[in-house]
């Protein structure tokens, strides 16, 4: 699958930070907002015979025959499968996750994009759960936006993840950090994943390394965020030398549909659009 160019993440508008100080936060894996995340069924069922059970599941090779050492075997492990978890437990927390948003269909003329939903930015949901009830915003970046990180695509599945103590001891839980529920399909998510003891800086407990600013691309301001509020944003950020080529686009709730739709503005009339910007109906005479 071809990698996508640009990536979106939401927030809201007290993280204008990340861009102010330069530096994003990696999440603990525990501080994750789905619980069943990362939170495996851990099975006391070897490696090799869990493969074998799931081809005879499939019907690929005949049953399987136990005699009394493999049913102790048995016995003694599915006695360890606690003790195995508070493993799992313990490697998984040296981990942090940045998420954003994005695919490989994106139009980058946003303006002309809705309500097409391969955009992120013209998600509701998104907004409403991430953006601060569409008073937040959305920053844009290009690939490659923290030094050394490698974006991977969110596989959403059915089926709850399986581990083993194999895979827990041999460090076999990659796969894992890029799963979650179909529910959550939604959110288009891409994952950069990064162990927390490489951050630049830790502030009370908040893993942060650095964002390299040339990468930031565009700002989208929510349809409810205030007028005094994105001029001071855009204020703020034109004062950068680095974000000098960052473009602003504004969100508002379109007039008949369920969606948004956006202009351009880089701070001269925000939520005032000039007549050019405006929709023009024309009526008919009766």
């Amino acid at each position: 699958m071809k990698q996508p160019m640009f990536f979106y993440k939401f927030v809201s508008s007290d993280r204008l930070d990340i861009l102010t100080g330069g530096m994003i936060r990696f999440t603990p894996v525990t501080d994750l907002n789905d619980p069943f995340e990362l939170n495996p069924t851990i099975t006391p069922i070897a490696s090799k015979y869990f493969e074998l059970l799931q081809d005879i599941s499939e019907g690929k090779c005949e049953s399987l025959s136990f005699d009394e050492s493999d049913y102790e075997y048995s016995s003694e492990r599915h006695y360890q499968v606690d003790q195995m978890r508070k493993v799992f437990d313990s490697k998984i927390a040296e981990y942090g996750v940045l998420s954003v948003s994005s695919n490989d269909k994106i139009n980058q003329f946003l303006t002309v994009s809705m309500p097409d939903k391969s955009d992120p930015r013209t998600n509701l949901l998104m907004w409403s759960h991430y953006g601060d009830s569409h008073k937040g915003l959305v920053i844009e970046f290009e690939a490659g936006f923290v030094e050394g990180i490698d974006m991977k695509l969110v596989e959403y599945r059915d089926e709850r993840e399986i581990l083993t103590f194999e895979d827990i001891e041999d460090d076999n839980f990659d796969s894992i950090l890029l799963r979650k529920s179909i529910e959550w399909s939604y959110e288009q998510e891409y994952r950069a994943i990064l162990p927390l003891a490489k951050a630049d800086s830790v502030n009370g407990g908040v893993h942060l390394f650095k964002i390299i600013k040339s990468k930031v691309r565009s700002i989208t301001f929510g349809s409810k965020m205030p007028n005094d509020k994105k001029l001071y944003i855009i204020k703020t950020l034109k004062s950068d030398a680095d974000y000098k080529h960052i473009s602003y686009n504004h969100a508002r709730l379109h007039d008949d549909g369920y969606f948004l739709d956006f202009y351009y503005d880089d701070g001269a009339v925000t939520n005032n659009p000039p007549y050019g910007m405006q929709r023009i109906f024309t009526q008919k005479k009766l």
